[in-house]
């Protein structure tokens, strides 16, 4: 919408009358945003556009060419109308064709409507290439600028124009302006008056060397059109994204993470492409994955991958973080990765600089120095004009004299010169622009929009050390990459400028889109915005808009290059320097997903088996019949034996039902007879115990009966009740639960057999002498098949017999497995199982045995073994599990589980902990923490065991328990154990003697690792419990330079045992202790009391203490010419109270402007500091300011003895500044 309400808009020509709109302007006066023309004279103007002199409207007509671009070729032609009125009616009327350049025709149209008698004229351009092949093909498009201009031939003065810009392509080949002639309208109506009008089409090509100018990014490839493709956004990772493109074109540092070793970390030696993908990837692998498919995918990648492994949750996808501090995070973690390899430092030498702070005496030759290392430079810009001035103010001398003089060592007190100079720089320069600060005025953190400069190469030399090593080398640097934030301080939106090679073609890294872009957008665009109001009124809304875009789009971050190592940084990557293993992993991933692609277009046709059956039973631990994946809070992989699994396969729901016995006989690779097998449908109880329901009505092998049931049947018969359908949607395949019945492991058949066998002494030594009780079942159930024959006993429909499944539960090994099933009739007791187990598991058959109903997850309970199966309300698919009734009490004082329950106990509470020690031990507790285990007497002999291990642990025990599983691995006393748990971003919470790790855990799933530390105390966990944590401020530099240190002490310490802690990390002068002062302070930063060495440390939760000997002399003596008053600081209103209240002395006839001088040294701040420091007194209510020179000569000893008042410091908190624009602090894993 242009500034007169004209609409410039494509019209679909099947539908014009919906497209119509009109214009409530008549005079049409001039708008900057638009080229409107008006016909009618302005009063005092003269109109000096002629419409009929074509050939020198053209550049009047249209808008400036953008910057950068230039323009291809020009032309215009006039449409002359006899009869205007002659076209009204038609749907469309198309002007001639006219051509320009060589490539491209053009023609004005103009489409009609009628409303109230009343006529509506809408004017458009329509464009497209001269070549008729060309312009059927979708790869076209032409940048236009173009203006119409419709005007009266018997008076040219009497005209109507209006111009825009388009990009014609094929899908939208015209475009222009709607109801550009309104009869509603005198001025309008004029025109066409003698029913004779004109029509000019004033047309300038551009050529569009970006492929992006005037684009919409509709259907938009980036590979095609740059070469490079985009990263997609998670939520609010942009940040990352415009970062991680930075560092893919810094070509040598991707050469030096492809060197990093990583070949190890995944393993295709794995069941499932489900557990290939499951396998953790470390930072730097994640990376190179990112940095090769950034070279090879022709599509936008994802960084799910890399963000998982920082382990980060998709909430911390939604989180902006600071780039600085991401940057520094990942490069520490790259760090780490390369030690003890062949490219151990390289990354210092891509990043790393070195600069040298000196403070430097004036009149004597005394200098202080240090050097360090630099990973990138925080430039200000705030009140700077550009990159220059930065540096120029980085390297500024800050002056040492008057009260602010340097202690040099042997020479005193002297005027010297602060600052710092650089040693080197590196290749590769990262520059932090500081536009976010704190701003204290408002108490906020802020955004600075200012405008901003920095260049395209930048000289450096002048800020180095003049005697630096490498100082008459070439230090000039060109820039490389515009890190951009546009937004404010709350919200906003990342991306990067980039120019990829050593020629000068920028691009612009968005999120999944890349495009190429002019160096006007690069350095204007990036510099921010100043205005002054009056400039900001003169401007359209349109103008403010684009200045308000501009002011808050501006670089933070740049990334310069050293000119002459520019080469070998930008040198190409060549497929030799990408270690072959990641171009075979994301190959198998594709092959991988293109096929999981084609099955799930096929899945609909396919049926998914999950059989469970007797050998994985026997290999079983855990409630039911085997692993259940489906479980998601049980189930986890790795608490099972391999060969528990239930087999998995598809087949067709076409395929013959007997494929299936085919199918599952091939894989147990045993020879079974198909006819003594029979299958069960499984399906999930309300307590989602999955279990056997009914038998599956098929005989194999009669082809007469059952020959026609094919798998669809199947599931067609039993899908109402069993079958498993939660993945059976449109065009997903079905999943059905079995359990494969083989009657030669049934429990009578086997047990009756052996006996049989026994008594004939038929059974060979190999076989009674085999200890393992799943082996030993089923080498007998071998032996009886070969003698016997078994039968598939019929389970009937009125519960008279049941398929049950027997549980054994060794007391010595401290398991509980599978041993086989069994039916049995309703009818008989428990005890009937008795002689059939004692008989195979060769117990006397007079061996009494204790029986319990496995009914769920921490759900057993004893059975009666008087109790028929039915009164005990057994049924198909029922557990029992069993035990000896007596195992001898000679076992008992040593095992861990003394029952069948208190071992289903630990399964069900069973939780997976990763345990170390706690790398940082807290100031406030090291006092309590061993740090020499050779001669701790708590510590095992052998050594304290700091390696980290797991435990599965039941969060049923207590924490006393598990401190003790602990102690016996670390070989420590528990008793002095402390243990915490690890949360997000690698923070540690302690935990209580008397925590509950049910209340804690209990929703913690058996697949998910908790991260435990511990710290061994020099004292009980009991007695540190009781101990109180002490807060003390040290001030001995100053009220206002405050040290915070915490302590742990007996409740029953004193301020002196408080004063020995402080003395460990303080270093004061013991000899000088009785010049310390101590002091509390209230809730509201106000002075509480002064407290001698006999104070108990339980009077207050936070000391304050410093060097304070007058003082402590004037409470004592209490001369009548020094009055102690107190006094505190505060920000703007003294209810915003803050930080050390304090102590001072006030002396008699001492003038305002020497109290002052005191008060500096007291607060110990900078003088630049102390002059933003504005100094009051007040009774809490008024506030009366002492800042005006008038008030320098005032005597304060003379008010505090007639009115008591409080010295209040106005100022805003030191504590508050944020180094970083969002909360919390990055968190990458180890």
């Amino acid at each position: 919408m242009n500034g007169n309400g004209n609409e410039i808009d494509h019209v679909d020509l099947s539908a014009v009358d919906e497209e119509l709109s009109s214009s409530r302007s008549s005079d049409f006066s001039m708008d900057e945003n638009s080229k409107m023309i008006p016909h009618k004279q302005s009063s005092g103007e003269k109109d000096i556009f002629d419409s009929s002199k074509v050939a020198t409207n053209l550049e009047h007509a249209l808008d400036d060419v953008p910057e950068y671009y230039h323009t291809e070729a020009e032309g215009f032609h006039t449409w002359e109308i006899d009869d205007i009125t002659q076209l009204v009616g038609d749907e469309k009327v198309f002007g001639p064709k006219f051509e320009v350049g060589d490539n491209f025709v053009f023609n004005p149209l103009i489409t009609t409507a009628k409303r109230q008698s009343n006529l509506f004229f809408s004017v458009y351009l329509e464009g497209h290439p001269s070549d008729a092949k060309v312009a059927e093909s979708d790869d076209w498009h032409c940048c236009v600028q173009f203006a119409l201009d419709i005007w009266n031939p018997e008076d040219p003065s009497k005209h109507k124009m209006n111009s825009t810009h388009f990009r014609y392509n094929s899908k939208v080949i015209d475009w222009g302006f709607i109801s550009l002639l309104d009869g509603r309208f005198s001025a309008d109506s004029a025109l066409i008056e003698n029913k004779r009008l004109n029509i000019t089409a004033y047309v300038r090509i551009v050529n569009d060397f970006t492929g992006v100018l005037w684009h919409d990014f509709v259907d938009y490839d980036s590979k095609k059109a740059t070469g490079y493709v985009g990263i997609n956004n998670q939520g609010a990772t942009c940040y990352l994204n415009s970062l991680l493109q930075s560092y893919y074109f810094t070509k040598k540092f991707r050469k030096k993470v492809y060197q990093i070793p990583t070949q190890d970390e995944v393993s295709f030696d794995v069941p499932s492409f489900k557990d290939y993908l499951e396998q953790p990837k470390s930072v730097s692998l994640s990376l190179q994955r990112i940095f090769y498919n950034l070279q090879t995918s022709d599509k936008p990648i994802d960084t799910m991958e890399l963000t998982s492994s920082f382990g980060w949750t998709s909430a911390d996808a939604f989180t902006q973080h600071d780039v600085q501090e991401m940057n520094r995070i990942l490069m520490d973690k790259l760090e780490r990765k390369m030690k003890h390899t062949d490219i151990e430092g390289c990354l210092n030498d891509i990043f790393v600089g070195n600069m040298k702070s000196f403070i430097r005496c004036i009149d004597v030759e005394y200098e202080s120095s240090r050097t360090e290392d630099f990973w990138d430079i925080q430039l200000n810009v705030k009140g700077l004009k550009n990159i220059k001035q930065s540096f120029e103010n980085y390297v500024e001398l800050e002056l040492l004299e008057g009260e602010n003089k340097y202690d040099a060592a042997g020479y005193g007190l002297q005027a010297a010169e602060k600052g710092v100079v650089f040693e080197s720089f590196p290749p590769v320069l990262h520059l932090q622009l500081k536009r976010f600060e704190y701003d204290f005025e408002y108490d906020q953190l802020v955004k600075i929009n200012d405008r901003y400069e920095f260049f395209d190469t930048l000289d450096l030399k002048p800020y180095m050390n003049k005697e630096a090593k490498h100082y008459d080398e070439d230090w000039e640097y060109k820039l490389h990459c515009v890190l951009v934030h546009q937004g404010d301080v709350s919200m906003g939106h990342y991306y990067a400028m980039i120019k990829p090679g050593e020629d000068d073609k920028w691009f612009r890294f968005d999120d999944d889109k890349v495009w190429r872009v002019t160096p006007n957008e690069v350095f204007e665009g990036n510099f921010g915005a100043d205005q002054s109001p009056e400039e900001l009124r003169r401007m359209t809304r349109d103008e403010q808009q684009d200045f308000q875009l501009r002011r808050h789009t501006s670089a933070y971050m740049l990334v310069y290059l050293r000119k002459c190592k520019a080469p070998e940084i930008l040198n190409e990557v060549e497929k030799k320097d990408i270690p072959l293993h990641i171009p075979k992993q994301i190959e198998y991933e594709s092959e991988q997903l293109e096929k999981i692609r084609k099955e799930q277009e096929e899945m609909h046709l396919y049926a998914d088996f999950k059989v469970f059956y007797h050998n994985a039973f026997t290999k079983y631990q855990g409630f039911d019949l085997g692993p259940n994946e489906d479980d998601r809070f049980n189930y986890c992989p790795e608490l099972y034996d391999h060969d528990s699994f239930p087999l998995k396969f598809r087949l067709l729901r076409t395929d013959q039902f007997s494929k299936v016995y085919d199918t599952v006989i091939e894989k147990l690779g045993e020879k079974v007879d198909p006819k003594l097998i029979r299958f069960w449908i499984m399906g999930s109880r309300k307590n989602y115990a999955l279990r056997p329901v009914e038998t599956i009505g098929f005989t194999y092998g009669d082809d007469e009966n059952f020959g026609d049931v094919t798998i669809d049947s199947v599931i067609d018969e039993y899908e109402i009740s069993t079958i498993d359908r939660r993945r059976s949607s449109v065009g997903q395949s079905v999943q059905l639960v079995l359990y494969l019945e083989d009657s030669s492991k049934e429990l009578k058949f086997v047990s009756n057999s052996i006996y049989e066998m026994k008594n004939k002494s038929e059974i060979p030594d190999d076989a009674d002498s085999i200890e393992d009780t799943a082996e030993r079942y089923n080498k007998y159930s071998m032996m009886a098949l070969h003698s016997f024959h078994p039968k598939i006993e019929p389970v009937d429909k009125d519960a008279s017999r049941h398929l049950l499944f027997l549980k054994f539960f060794d007391l010595p090994s401290q398991s509980v497995n599978g041993l086989t099933q069994i039916i049995v009739p309703s009818e008989n007791t428990i005890e009937y199982l008795v002689p059939l187990i004692n008989n195979i598991l060769k117990f006397p058959m007079d061996t009494a045995l204790k029986f319990y109903e496995e009914l769920g997850h921490d759900q057993i309970l004893p059975l009666s073994a008087t109790k028929t199966f039915y009164k005990s309300e057994l049924g198909n698919g029922d557990i029992i599990c069993f035990t000896k009734a007596d195992w001898g009490t000679e076992l008992l004082p040593d095992l861990e589980y003394q029952s069948a329950k208190e071992l289903y106990a630990f399964l069900a509470n069973r939780v997976h902990f990763k345990v170390a020690p706690l790398q940082k031990v807290g100031e406030d507790e090291e006092e309590y923490v061993t740090k020499d285990s050779s001669t701790d007497s708590k510590i095992s002999k052998s050594g304290l065991h700091d390696a980290p291990f797991e435990l599965w642990f039941s969060i049923a025990s207590n924490y006393n328990d598990l401190t003790k599983k602990i102690g016996e691995k670390v070989k420590v006393d528990p008793k002095f154990l402390r243990l915490f748990i690890v949360g997000h971003a690698n923070q540690t919470f302690p935990l209580k003697s008397t925590s509950s790790l049910k209340r804690l855990f209990e929703r913690i799933s058996k697949a998910q690792i908790l991260r435990i530390r511990y710290e061994v105390l020099s004292v009980t966990l009991v007695d540190f419990e009781h101990m109180t944590l002490c807060k003390v401020y040290w001030v001995g530099q100053g009220i206002c330079r405050e040290q915070r240190h915490e302590f742990f002490l007996p409740k029953s310490s004193t301020l002196e045992n408080l004063l020995d802690r402080l003395q460990a990390k303080v270093h004061f002068n013991p000899e000088e202790k009785d010049s310390l002062l101590c002091w509390t302070m209230d809730a509201r930063h106000k002075f509480g009391s002064v407290c001698e060495e006999d104070t108990g440390i339980d009077q207050a939760s936070e000391f304050i203490i410093g060097y304070y000997p007058a003082y402590k002399e004037v409470l004592k003596t209490k001369p009548p010419n020094v009055h102690l008053i107190t006094g505190f600081q505060f920000f703007g209103q003294v209810q915003n109270s803050h930080s050390i209240p304090f102590m001072f002395d006030l002396i008699e006839e001492e003038l305002f402007k020497d109290t002052k001088v005191r008060l500096h040294k007291l607060l110990g701040i900078s003088e630049k500091e102390f002059e933003g420091v504005r100094i009051a007194v007040t009774d809490l209510n008024v506030v009366d300011y002492l800042d005006s020179p008038e008030r320098d000569d005032v005597q304060l000893f003379n008010f505090a003895q007639n009115s008591p008042f409080y010295l209040a410091i106005d100022h805003p908190d030191r504590n508050l500044r944020r180094s970083s624009v969002y909360e919390p602090s990055i968190y990458i894993r180890d």
